[in-house]
């Protein structure tokens, strides 16, 4: 095999280098691929290739500043090593080094994917726009890796002009009832997110074949929009397709050619009750969802599958059930920590805060299942249930006892809870020391309590803050609305003209505040 200290064969060099590189033996393949006299580019990127997907960041950068001949490969795979370890500004310097006949669709996906993963979506889109002509010219044409990537990059960017500029150039560049059911997938995801249903719908009605992604997807974003009996249609096509595979392995000798496509949707998942139970509890349809898990039962899912068992005890507890949420918690046979978070969120929203605690003491204590959004479910049932000192007790204990940080969202739960007892002062004070930068959602939260209790001076303050950053982010009804929340304080503290003067500036400002409705269902 060997010839000297040359490898006879350059593809066996690359499988043994790619062999020691998954087994994690980084210098083992080093070694092999130094003592190699001749090496090909192949070799070259397989080297790079390993270090880049071992996380040895500072090699793989002198491995590709000595590589003689680099090619679009070597480029997308530094590319996409930077993007996990270093940062998108590093990556782009890379990108545009490129010579532009280097450039292949590998290399642009892999810095499209890169902003994105950065949280730089709109960086993303950017690049694609700016480069679509250039790349058109040399005949670099997306595919569906890079459309699947920019979908995402407007959904976190939430541009629906740009979800649809990327779909415009999908329907002209691809038969899009044709195209990668992935990117089918993300159409009807990002146009959902967005709230673009029609085109969500006419994304799934195109679809020639539909796998389990698609119809979740679908699902999803009708659930997203409460329309339950649309996504519940949905799932019973899926529940028909189950009971025709059911019967056909009860009778092997019923079977179709392997030639022969089988019929209608793809057969539900756990993913798919997840979302219809999530549904039927947003809008308090109890009985939708026993209709739903007595399905569970009947095809397995019930009470094997603990992602079903998790959906379930959230259902029942948004239903006001929770007496059926303790139920099906007590049935798992293997619990995690959604199991407990569920639980523990679902007996405190319904006023059982002690029993709350007891469960969340043995996740912390007996069963070590706990991450911070136990810690949310928690605070929030000490605030339901009016503990303040062991929400508190709870909330220093976090970093102190459970090495786990609080988050804008832990902030945002104490805040709650010392305004529900009317400690408005000692909540503002937690805000304006907190060391990390509290967002609109926590001073609204803050503005409430000042409104229940008649504090209008930190409501002001309160009010100022969410402005601010509502008008930084370009919304608007956010910042409507606090103001709104100023004028009725100072008009409950008998200050009439401070609320007009609020009123009269949320007019000057042209700020309007969205109409509310509910979503409880009809019986």
């Amino acid at each position: 095999m060997f010839a000297g200290s040359r490898f006879s064969d350059g593809g066996d060099l690359v499988r043994k280098m790619t062999a020691h590189g998954r087994a994690g033996e980084v210098n083992e393949a080093v070694a092999l691929f130094r003592r190699t006299q001749v090496k090909d580019p192949v070799s070259w990127n397989a080297m790079l290739s390993i270090f880049a997907s071992s996380g040895h960041l500072a090699a793989a950068r002198n491995l590709f500043a000595e590589m003689p001949h680099r090619n679009a490969a070597s480029y997308a795979t530094m590319i996409a090593a930077l993007s996990r370890s270093s940062g998108a500004a590093e990556a782009r310097r890379v990108f545009d080094s490129m010579p532009i006949n280097c450039h292949n669709v590998f290399s642009w996906t892999a810095m499209i994917t890169c902003y994105t993963h950065n949280r730089e979506p709109r960086r993303a889109l950017e690049l694609f726009s700016a480069t679509f002509g250039e790349f058109f010219e040399i005949e670099v044409l997306p595919n569906s890796y890079t459309f699947s990537a920019l979908l995402k990059a407007a959904a976190a960017a939430s541009s629906l002009a740009a979800a649809k500029h990327v779909h415009a150039v999908v329907v002209k560049l691809l038969d899009e009832g044709r195209c990668s059911v992935y990117v089918q997938n993300a159409l009807i995801h990002v146009h959902a997110r967005l709230g673009n249903l029609p085109d969500a719908e006419l994304v799934f009605r195109r679809t020639r074949s539909k796998d389990l992604g698609t119809c979740n997807a679908m699902m999803d974003a009708y659930a997203r929009r409460l329309l339950v009996h649309e996504a519940v249609a949905i799932f019973n096509s899926m529940k028909q397709r189950d009971v025709l595979s059911g019967t056909l392995r009860r009778n092997p000798r019923d079977v179709r050619p392997a030639s022969e496509p089988e019929p209608g949707p793809p057969p539900l998942n756990a993913s798919s009750y997840a979302i219809v139970l999530a549904a039927c509890g947003t809008l308090s349809r109890s009985e939708l969802g026993r209709q739903v898990h007595g399905l569970a039962v009947k095809q397995g899912f019930y009470p094997a599958n603990t992602f079903v068992c998790n959906s379930l005890i959230s259902m029942y507890a948004s239903c006001g059930s929770e007496e059926s949420s303790v139920r099906v918690f007590d049935e798992v046979p293997t619990r995690d920590v959604v199991s407990f978070n569920s639980l523990i969120l679902g007996l405190g929203q319904n006023g059982r805060s002690e029993e709350a605690l007891e469960v969340a003491e043995r996740a912390l204590s007996c069963c070590n299942l706990y991450n911070p959004a136990t810690f949310v479910a928690i605070l929030t049932s000490c605030s339901h249930g009016g503990l303040v000192r062991q929400g508190l007790e709870y909330f220093a204990a976090m970093g102190r006892r459970y090495g786990i940080d609080p988050s804008v969202d832990h902030y945002i739960c104490v805040v709650d809870l010392l305004g529900r007892a009317g400690r408005v002062e000692e909540a503002y004070e937690l805000l304006r020391n907190s060391s990390l930068r509290a967002d609109s959602v926590a001073w609204t939260a803050l503005l409430s309590a000042c409104l229940v209790h008649g504090n209008s001076a930190v409501a002001e303050s309160a009010a100022e803050r969410i402005s601010s950053m509502e008008l930084t982010a370009g919304g608007g009804g956010g910042a409507a609305g606090g103001y709104a929340m100023l004028a009725v304080a100072h008009a409950r503290a008998g200050r009439m003209e401070e609320a007009e003067k609020v009123l009269d500036l949320l007019r000057q400002k042209g700020l309007r505040r969205g109409t509310g409705c509910s979503w409880i269902a009809p019986p």
